[in-house]
């Protein structure tokens, strides 16, 4: 059996005015999606991704559909996105996500959060931002290391073993966007350091780019270990991905990262290309995870058209190539999101998102319900397959969970 995951990131959103009470989702046109809706051999669900008292993003999200209960091995975002960088981050260092933003000036320390991303800067405009903060405020114990586009790292060696990451106040830039930031500068322990940094980030990139003039620290965590789906499953498999983070924890799970060619996290993404390696790499006994971050960039500027325009995209040039690529082989996918987000918040929010199951070899028993119209966040919610613990939803794609665990409230 070959197994792919499709994880369009932030994809699920709350009913909007603008839009008559529909979400984005239910908004798009998407006839491939909807087809397989409509299909006997699908079933759609909703599961939760974020457990409580764990923070609604992406590295919580991604890590319950890879399989793994965040509840017990989720220790930060950044050692993720480290790993995809071959950087290692032992248990006594501290690793951080380190933004290139742009906040608008008004004196001191404040100013507005006027662009969390940066300006989506080029590979060379950001790598040399980079090495100058490397340059000039690196260390034996502290480093900058570049990433992609805005998304870099911060490594504090050692960081572990003199202040208490739990105890560490750091709020992720996209949540604050056209907020004045003061409130939610670094705070608790560490929290002076991390701004005498910043404060001096800004001083060294000012009048460097016109893109942004600062970084922001965010995402701290420390070392890890994860078992890897071979030794769980008995599968090998890939990550395509442009965000570090998937790439990372794909690593942990012991799926091989594939490089595409103009693949980067925006609506312009290389959705062809993406597309094309998954099929080129889907064999027997094989899971890919393939990850489109579109939507979730558009929910974090407020886009409506843009997160539309998206899910359209993933629907035309993703969902339809590939269901009509894989037409007569054996094969199950699994069209998931990793959590809300909201288009009027901006940011990640806690709820139930969809899910959708697809096996070319067997009808699915819809208990009755009869099959959906469309994919969205109000077929999932009226579903019966109902998974209260998501990272389970793994199981459910390779066949190992009973349907009487996931079907009830």
């Amino acid at each position: 059996m070959k197994y792919l995951i499709v994880q369009a990131d932030g994809m699920a959103d709350l009913p909007l005015d603008e839009l008559k009470g529909k979400t984005p989702l239910e908004e798009a046109r998407t006839p491939s999606i909807d087809s397989l809706a409509r299909s006997a051999h699908s079933r759609i669900g909703s599961l939760n991704t974020i457990p409580s008292g764990l923070p609604p993003g992406s590295a919580v999200g991604n890590m319950s559909l890879m399989g793994l209960d965040p509840r017990r091995y989720y220790k930060g975002r950044a050692p993720l996105e480290a790993k995809a960088r071959g950087i290692s981050v032992g248990k006594s260092d501290l690793a951080f996500r380190c933004n290139l933003v742009q906040i608008r000036e008004n004196g001191d320390q404040g100013g507005k959060m006027a662009d969390y991303g940066g300006g989506h800067p080029g590979e060379e405009e950001a790598g040399k931002a980079i090495s100058l903060l490397d340059e000039k405020l690196g260390s034996k114990t502290i480093s900058f290391r570049q990433g992609v586009s805005y998304r870099h790292l911060l490594l504090w060696r050692g960081g572990a073993e003199r202040v208490d990451r739990e105890e560490m106040e750091l709020t992720p830039p996209h949540d604050i966007s056209g907020k004045e930031i003061t409130p939610y500068l670094p705070r608790g322990e560490g929290g002076d350091f991390l701004l005498e940094l910043m404060d001096r980030g800004r001083e060294i990139l000012a009048g460097k780019s016109e893109k942004f003039n600062a970084v922001w620290f965010w995402g701290v965590g420390s070392g890890m270990e994860t078992p890897t789906v071979r030794e769980e499953y008995g599968l090998d498999g890939f990550t395509i991905s442009a965000v570090d983070l998937v790439k990372g924890l794909g690593k942990f799970r012991g799926l091989n990262p594939l490089e595409v060619r103009g693949a980067t996290g925006w609506i312009d993404t290389n959705y062809a290309g993406k597309v094309e390696t998954a099929l080129e790499n889907m064999e027997e006994e094989t899971i890919g995870f393939l990850h489109i971050e579109a939507p979730d960039e558009a929910s974090h500027m407020g886009r409506t058209d843009f997160k539309i325009e998206a899910i359209e995209s993933i629907d035309r040039r993703v969902m339809g190539p590939l269901m009509d690529d894989l037409e007569g082989e054996k094969f199950r996918l699994l069209l998931a999101t990793d959590h809300i987000t909201g288009l009027s918040s901006r940011t990640h929010e806690q709820g139930e998102v969809p899910f959708l199951l697809f096996d070319s070899g067997k009808k699915m028993d819809a208990a009755g319900e009869g099959q959906q119209k469309c994919f969205s966040e109000r077929a999932g919610q009226e579903s019966k397959l109902n998974l209260k613990e998501g990272y389970r939803i793994l199981d459910l794609l390779v066949g190992k969970l009973e349907r009487s665990k996931t079907e009830g409230r």
